[in-house]
């Protein structure tokens, strides 16, 4: 009859021969496990990089967008100021005397006799 011979009984006897101990079998494997909590730490760990990442980007976008926005804004600043002096300088020639002159010369118009004005109360 054949008798069965325990992994134990096994790894406790010696080899004849040499008188060491025989350990043949392999080991149980080792599997690499993470309980529920370590799990939960990972996935909210991971979540907490992601969105830091997405807001370090979000915030870098948003200062190169507003950075494009104020030199828009000085562009069209510098043009408006431009515009305006080119109007007040305008406005000024409009309103000379010389001017208001020539224009009454090309209209054919005279100066108003004393009888013509009429002063409002």
């Amino acid at each position: 009859m054949i008798r069965v011979i325990k992994v134990s009984e096994i790894e406790g006897r010696r080899n004849t021969g040499t008188g060491m101990r025989v350990k043949n079998a392999k080991g149980p494997k080792r599997r690499f496990r993470l309980s529920g909590r370590q799990v939960g730490v990972v996935v909210f760990l991971l979540l907490l990089f992601m969105g830091s990442g997405i807001g370090y980007v979000w915030s870098n976008f948003e200062g190169t967008q507003i950075g494009y926005d104020v030199s828009r804004l000085k562009h069209e600043e510098i043009r408006l100021r431009e515009w305006n002096t080119k109007l007040r300088l305008e406005l000024a020639t409009l309103k000379s005397p010389q001017y208001l002159e020539g224009a009454v010369r090309a209209l054919g118009l005279r100066a108003a006799s004393p009888e013509q004005i009429v002063v409002l109360p």
